[in-house]
């Protein structure tokens, strides 16, 4: 695969996305959690981009186009998943190694089986690189397969992790 640098289409705490020719993206990331999907730790889930390591600190995937509005893009039934999730919080938690736990019972209020198990997955797969695993979920860190379906692109992160890159 010949990697290109010159499209930059984005850029998060972790990552910067450059749009490639074939229509994927390679991403420069430092986050864990993006190691951890491409190992392969996260559910098998339409919810979950498809990740693939290809070197140190270099990750591939599909790229999704940004849409206008996400109500509009996604299904009647993913637009109520999206706004399920979004009401879904962990509150004050006295020591961030309790994130984990906190994180892995407020996924069990999800009414979407299929949702609830992959998060749950996903989360405890997050536990690899650390107990003080956040989930925020926004109309940046989502997109929308071409049939209207809610993918999770970034909605995961170590907190720990955000602190050091934060602080460099």
């Amino acid at each position: 695969m010949k990697i290109s640098f010159k499209n930059k289409i984005g850029k998060g705490l972790f990552s910067t996305a450059y749009l490639q020719e074939n229509n994927t993206v390679v991403l420069k990331s430092v986050d864990p959690i993006k190691e951890c999907m491409s190992f392969g730790w996260f559910p098998e889930s339409n919810f979950f981009p498809k990740i693939e390591h290809i070197d140190f600190e270099l990750y591939s995937m599909k790229y999704y186009p940004k849409v206008k509005s996400l109500k509009k893009s996604l299904t009647p039934k993913h637009w109520d998943i999206y706004k399920e999730l979004r009401k879904l919080d962990i509150g004050i938690v006295d020591n961030r190694y309790n994130y984990l736990d906190s994180w892995r019972e407020e996924f069990k209020k999800v009414t979407n089986k299929t949702v609830k198990n992959a998060l749950i997955e996903a989360v405890e797969a997050c536990a690899n690189y650390g107990s003080d695993v956040r989930f925020e979920i926004s109309p940046r860190n989502v997109a929308v397969s071409k049939t209207g379906k809610l993918i999770l692109l970034d909605c995961f992160f170590i907190q720990s992790k955000a602190d050091q890159v934060r602080t460099k």
